[in-house]
This record gives C-alpha cells, structure tokens and sequence, in this order.
C-alpha cells in the first residue's frame, strides 16, 4: 500500500489499452482498468489523426460526453463497509490487511463527505483536457463567429464538466460565443433510464446469465479470510460476497478522487482480473446488442440520436461553424454508440469469458467517455463527418473511399433506417 498523496499534477494517462493482446494482459500491467464504469479517462497518446480529404475544413462539432470522474455516488458505499471493519477493530478481529484498508476506507468517506456523487478534481480535469484537444486537433473551427450551445442533465456532476469544457474553450478562443443550460426539460433525450429500458435489461435470459456467471466469478472466501480473523465474526457479521464487492469499488476509488492509493493489493490479480471480467459481462448484457436481451437496449437511446441529427441539420444551415456539447451518463453513452454501430462496440456472445476476449468495457465508457462527430465541408462538394469514440477514429458499415470520413447524408440515411427498426412497444 502506498501512502496517501495528492497527485493533481499526474493526470490521469494510460497507455494503449489496443498495445496489450488481452484483457488479463492489460488488467494486470494497469489495474485501474478493472474498475469498469469507474475507470478513469484513457487520455490518447501521440493520435495521428486520418487527414482530412483536400480542400475539406471542419464547420461543426456535436459531442455526447459522460461527466468526468466523481465520487460514490451513494454515501452507504463508503459508510457500510468502513462500519464494518470498525466493528471487527473494536473486537480485535482485523488482520494487518484489514488495519490498512481500514485506514484508506476511512480518508476516502472523509473525502467524500458532503460531496457524494459529485465531480472531483480528476474530473474536472479529464473535460479541460478534451477541450483543448479539441481545440488543437480541429483549430480551423474556431473561425468564422463560431458559437458554442451546451446542454447537461441537472445533476452537479455533469454541470460542472460542462462548466470545465466551456470554459476552458472560451479561454483556448476568447471570441468564441457560448450558450448553457441544465434543465430538466432536456433529460428526456439525453438520459432515456425508464420503466422500458429496465425492462429490455432484465428480461429472464439476461438475468439468469448473469446470475450464473457471477457464482462463478465472486469467490470471497480467501479474500474476506485475510481481513477478518475471528470466523465466528465472519459468520455473525460479514455477508461475504457484498463485503468482497464493495471492497473492490473502493480499491477503484482512488483512481477518480485524485490521490495516490493504492490497495489493489488486498485482492490476488485472479480475482481482479474476475471481478472485471464479472461487471464487463452485466455491462456488455444490459446495454449493447446480444441475444440475452433480445437486441433491444441501444434502441432506448433513438431520441438522442434523433436529436444528434436534427441538431446537426440545423447547424449545417448556420451561415457561422457551431459546437454542440451534450453531458450526462455512461448509461446513455454505451448504448448510444452501439446504436450508432460503431466499430469497436459489435460483439456477440452469451458467454462472458468470450465477451472479455473480444469487447472490453473500459474502451468504451470511462468517466469522461465521448462520441464526437465532427462535419468538414468543402464549397460545391458534399459535406463529410468524421466520428470519434473517446477521441479514436471510428468506420462505419458504410461506402466511403474517404474512410473514416463519410458523407454525412449517407451516415444521415443510415442512422434514420436505424431508428426505423427501433421496437414499436
């Protein structure tokens, strides 16, 4: 275990997840990749960019992103756990181990006291960082008035990645002119989480699945045996499976709170490397396109991707460039890129040890996970658009000799004969 440090100046930069020729390869070189939903932003290194088709300049930017790393979202997260291990100090059943973790739980809830779910400084970080990618990536952009219209759900966390992207672009281009909002008026698009899309999770398939395949993945026995030393304890206080899950959560924590901890260590890397390869699976079976759920989840996100191309037609009218930013979910960003076909997102299975050799959830939806598409124009040609996932050029299953960029009444056709197959219920 390392001592508790702040690293704000660190960033959060990894390596090339693609460098690595598995997902165990991977987890095991960077554990920080286990943590699923709470991995922190895989920031690009040294992106060569396809060039653009001569003659062809960008005029609009249109971006879904999910806030940038928070804390728990739910303060029993951090509190039951810390009781716990409290509980057993007390009656002199903490291993060594359980005295270190203890210590650790104990600094994360203080940290995040009166802040849960909110934005930490990781976060805000992750978001300038895009922005001024953007910036430097796209600078013929930034002309021609260009204006800047943002919109996030209500929630502090995705109001203030917002916040952090649209300022820091103002600061990048002073004459940019920008517009906000966070309202529940927009939420209906933009984090589509009702009764229809619980029910195209769960269906009986997908849950039984899961449940089988977690029997096989959560083996707390060794683990909840090197914290606790009484057994009568364990067997009084301890449900063995959640105390080994929650545990894992905070092992990820630090990662997102923008300190130096490191208490991975708690856990052999087989059962890292299981606990990853367990939430991989639920997050590959109750978001994307696979049998266990009928084919049906990304279809929850049609009105986002149907406000996309009605905002997009609207700018691509506009005498000046634009920028649109939207904030709000991994829930929604997921299943919006599968919608969108995206290349790395296709894969099907209904074996979650297939499902980790082939799909990779931390590619797909890290805090700060984007979809950027980005539209070129060229006088008296057909305007192109590129489209970006988490900053990586994307193909779509579209005719292009210009790949990966495409013209947009193609990827326009496309995406409208998609939300034609959407289910009618």
């Amino acid at each position: 275990m390392k001592i508790l440090i702040p690293f704000f100046l660190l960033g959060c930069t990894f390596l090339p997840t693609h460098a690595q020729h598995t997902a165990k390869d991977a987890i095991f070189a960077n554990y920080k990749l286990s943590g699923s939903n709470l991995c922190t932003y895989i920031e690009p290194v040294n992106v060569n960019y396809t060039d653009a088709p001569k003659g062809y300049k960008p005029i609009y930017l249109s971006m879904y992103a999910r806030h940038g790393s928070r804390h728990l979202s739910v303060l029993k997260d951090y509190e039951e756990p810390l009781e716990l291990l409290r509980k057993a100090y007390s009656k002199a059943c903490l291993s060594t181990i359980g005295k270190r973790t203890m210590s650790v739980i104990d600094s994360l809830e203080r940290m995040a006291h009166g802040r849960v779910g909110e934005l930490t400084i990781v976060g805000a970080r992750q978001h300038q960082g895009i922005a001024r990618r953007i910036y430097e990536h796209f600078p013929e952009l930034f002309s021609n008035n260009i204006h800047l219209d943002a919109r996030s759900t209500p929630i502090q966390r995705t109001m203030m990645s917002m916040v952090n992207q649209c300022i820091t672009l103002k600061e990048c281009y002073p004459k940019l002119t920008v517009s906000s909002d966070a309202s529940q008026h927009d939420v209906w698009y933009m984090d589509t989480q009702d009764a229809m899309a619980y029910k195209y999770r769960k269906t009986p398939e997908s849950v039984k699945a899961l449940k089988e395949y977690n029997k096989q993945m959560i083996k707390p026995h060794r683990f909840v045996h090197s914290i606790f030393t009484d057994e009568k304890f364990i067997q009084d206080n301890v449900n063995q499976n959640e105390f080994m899950l929650q545990m894992f959560t905070l092992a990820n924590m630090p990662q997102n709170e923008g300190v130096n901890i490191d208490i991975y260590d708690i856990f052999k890397p087989e059962e890292i490397l299981n606990l990853w390869k367990k939430d991989n699976f639920k997050w590959y079976v109750e978001y994307t396109f696979n049998p266990l759920t009928q084919n049906k989840v990304p279809y929850t996100q049609i009105h986002l991707l149907r406000n996309i191309i009605t905002v997009a037609d609207t700018c691509l009218l506009s005498p000046r460039n634009n920028i649109t930013l939207r904030f709000g979910h991994e829930v929604d960003l997921l299943p919006l890129a599968c919608l969108m076909r995206l290349s790395e997102t296709a894969y099907e299975s209904t074996n979650g040890d297939e499902v980790a050799d082939h799909w990779r959830n931390y590619d797909f939806y890290p805090m700060a996970g984007n979809i950027q598409l980005v539209f070129y124009r060229k006088p008296n040609s057909p305007d192109l658009v590129k489209i970006l996932l988490n900053e990586r050029e994307q193909t779509l299953p579209i005719k292009s000799d210009t790949s990966p960029y495409y013209k947009w009444k193609d990827v326009r056709n496309y995406f409208l004969n998609i939300l034609e197959k959407a289910p009618k219920e």
